[in-house]
């Protein structure tokens, strides 16, 4: 008979070809210490299904927790207040939960409405190759950047802000990720 040795375990599988039970020249593969078939004959597409409907379903789930992570991460509308820019950054960074397990090093807040920002992936915004999309116009935007030195979850932050164009990365037409911003 015909035998092949599987790859990962070294065992090896003998392939029988029957004409009683699956037709003539069908193949049979056979355990060879049972001597039993070790698979269904012909395909199972049924099998399948539920498999593909579960990955399509946690890919939808996936990329739809992007839009809120954005959000939360990057849209401060309207502008918090605190006594200064540092004050704001180190409460900002850690109300948004990014100094709980490692001071995040650089974020940048929007201040802007999260329609303005949606438009950049469609009309509001030019595309730059890939899903990236530069905004047509200029955004009010809070760096923050961490001091050397920090430890969660008391992460201290040095402030820069500014007026400019964002780059985002979009998904469905919604950005789910914001390019670095550099300001000085």
């Amino acid at each position: 008979g015909l035998y092949i040795t599987c790859f990962k375990t070294g065992r090896r599988i003998s392939v029988r070809f029957s004409s009683a039970e699956a037709g003539e020249g069908t193949r049979t593969w056979v355990d060879p210490v049972t001597d039993k078939a070790m698979a269904p004959r012909g395909p199972r597409p049924t099998l399948l299904l539920p498999l593909i409907l579960l990955a399509a379903t946690l890919a939808q789930f996936s990329e739809g927790a992007s839009y809120p992570k954005f959000v939360r991460e990057h849209v401060d509308h309207p502008k918090t207040g605190a006594p200064n820019d540092r004050v704001y950054c180190n409460r900002l960074m850690q109300r948004r939960r990014m100094t709980w397990h490692l001071c995040k090093p650089t974020n940048t807040f929007i201040h802007a409405p999260k329609g303005q920002l949606r438009v950049i992936c469609g009309r509001g915004g030019r595309p730059v190759g890939g899903n990236l999309y530069d905004s047509n116009r200029s955004f009010s935007v809070t760096t923050c950047r961490v001091l050397p030195g920090s430890r969660p979850p008391n992460c201290r932050y040095r402030a820069a802000t500014g007026v400019t164009r964002v780059r985002v990365a979009c998904v469905r037409r919604l950005p789910v990720h914001l390019e670095p911003t550099y300001l000085p």
